[in-house]
């Protein structure tokens, strides 16, 4: 599914498997880019849009239910 992430959002590489995911916020996004925070590394990364799009999920707050 092709998904639109806004700045500020918190992101992370999807992943099939129980093991922890690395997170990224949005910090800022262009037509054919987007520039990531990669919580991991440490560091800023501008990442095409179709991989982001294609390879990441938003992660959502369920409340604490």
């Amino acid at each position: 599914m092709n998904r639109l992430f806004k700045v500020g959002e918190l992101i992370s590489k999807y992943n099939i498997s129980t093991s922890p995911k690395g997170y990224c916020v949005v910090v800022d996004k262009d037509r054919d880019n987007y520039v990531l925070y990669n919580n991991s590394l440490k560091c800023l990364q501008r990442i095409a849009a179709c991989v982001v799009n294609d390879l990441f999920n938003a992660v959502v707050d369920d409340g604490g239910q």
